[in-house]
């Protein structure tokens, strides 16, 4: 009733009124159409482009973290590896180590006997020689002595008494 009261004060005919309304109602229709359909359309496709980014970041970043844990991961296995590694070749080094002192210190004793029994061989052989030579002055003096030549098995045995005295003493 508001409208009809308003539309006598200003003396507005029924007709043109309603030709207004008919002017607008067909106005939005064609704005709709034309205007806000493709407004929308596009509001519509950035809201799918702003929501589709998302997921991708959001994709993103899912797969950032797990390439970040498997890097932590391969991390820890490498540092595994290399401590693995260094524990081998400590190990592999005493091994080395305990090896060659042992091979040295074999070394050594086969050396310390084998001069032990150069040594032995030298005493007896100094030995056989001072025989000799004692047994070679004794029958000297015991010739001279005597003043006659002793046959070899005399002078053998006087050698053998000689120097079993030697001996004794």
């Amino acid at each position: 009733m508001f409208g009809l009261t308003t539309l006598a004060a200003n003396k507005l005919p029924l007709g043109n009124m309603l030709f207004i309304i008919i002017s607008f109602l067909v106005l939005m229709v064609i704005l709709k159409k034309v205007a806000y359909g493709p407004l929308t359309k596009v509001l519509d496709e950035r809201a799918e482009k702003i929501s589709d980014d998302i997921d991708g970041a959001e994709n993103a970043r899912q797969e950032a973290e797990k390439l970040a844990a498997q890097r932590q991961s391969e991390l820890a296995d490498t540092r595994q590896q290399a401590t693995k590694v260094v524990a081998d070749a400590k190990a592999s080094a005493q091994k080395q180590s305990d090896a060659l002192v042992t091979a040295a210190s074999e070394r050594a004793t086969t050396i310390n006997q084998q001069a032990q029994a150069d040594a032995q061989k030298l005493k007896e052989d100094a030995i056989t020689h001072a025989k000799d030579d004692v047994a070679a002055l004794s029958v000297a003096i015991a010739s001279k002595l005597m003043q006659k030549e002793l046959s070899l098995n005399d002078q053998q045995a006087l050698i053998d008494a000689y120097i079993s005295d030697l001996e004794t003493k």
